[in-house]
């Protein structure tokens, strides 16, 4: 990896793309809350962390149509998956987040630009640094296998995964996240539940992840638009999977 901009970026909220209405994130924001437990024998501050909150502000263009910023947006939402994506590839670093809305405020400038301020908070889970498992928003037309990804090594602090389902024509569909220690012996690791329509779902699972990841697809449909997100636990996490 290297240093990059933060261009061609994608984000996902709930069962829409609205990559195109955002203009700016403008906050992606982890503070944990400090407990002081200073006693009279000391002469400087003794703390504890407490605990941990998260929240996203960002700013969108104002776009009414089907799947779009308003129709995602206007009804504050009470935890809906959200993934960032730093880049449009599988590997890419992604945030990932399941939020409550805050705010929807809108701003009419003197030159006529229609503008909104969200702020979005965490909904009983940790705002966390994953990746992307498919290239952005990949489409598939039947059955599939996204790109391997190779993570370096066997963990088993668990997972987490947010699946984001955009478009759909079918009768039903299925990503499933496989893992494999050698990258050709491949097994399930966990299931998104089965879909009908476009939709999200944020899924964990416990234990050991193998090396290697990757996200099939099952069913029928033609097309189907999805990204999905993943993240490793870790020995250092404040919560377990």
């Amino acid at each position: 990896m290297a240093k990059s901009a933060g261009l061609a970026q994608k984000f996902f909220i709930g069962s829409s793309d609205i990559s195109g209405d955002v203009s700016a994130i403008s906050s992606w924001s982890t503070p944990v809350q400090t407990l002081d437990v200073t006693g009279i024998d000391l002469s400087a501050m003794d703390r504890l962390q407490g605990l941990v909150s998260g929240s996203l502000a960002f700013n969108t263009f104002f776009n009414d149509a089907t799947g779009a910023q308003h129709l995602a947006l206007r009804v504050p939402n009470s935890g809906t998956p959200i993934t960032w994506a730093l880049g449009q590839s599988v590997g890419s670093v992604a945030g990932m987040l399941q939020a409550q809305g805050i705010n929807y405020d809108p701003t009419r400038a003197a030159d006529g630009m229609l503008t909104f301020d969200i702020t979005m908070d965490t909904y009983a889970t940790l705002p966390v640094w994953g990746v992307m498992l498919t290239a952005g928003l990949d489409t598939d037309t039947s059955g599939a296998s996204t790109a391997t990804l190779d993570q370096g090594a066997q963990t088993s602090a668990g997972a987490e995964a947010i699946l984001h389902v955009t478009a759909f024509t079918g009768s039903n569909f299925t990503a499933t996240i496989q893992d494999s220690a050698n990258g050709s012996d491949w097994g399930t690791l966990v299931a998104f539940t089965q879909v009908t329509d476009i939709g999200t779902e944020r899924v964990t699972v416990s234990g050991t992840v193998e090396r290697y990841v990757r996200v099939t697809t099952t069913g029928t449909f033609n097309p189907v638009n999805y990204a999905v997100s993943f993240r490793r636990g870790e020995a250092t996490d404040r919560v377990s999977y």
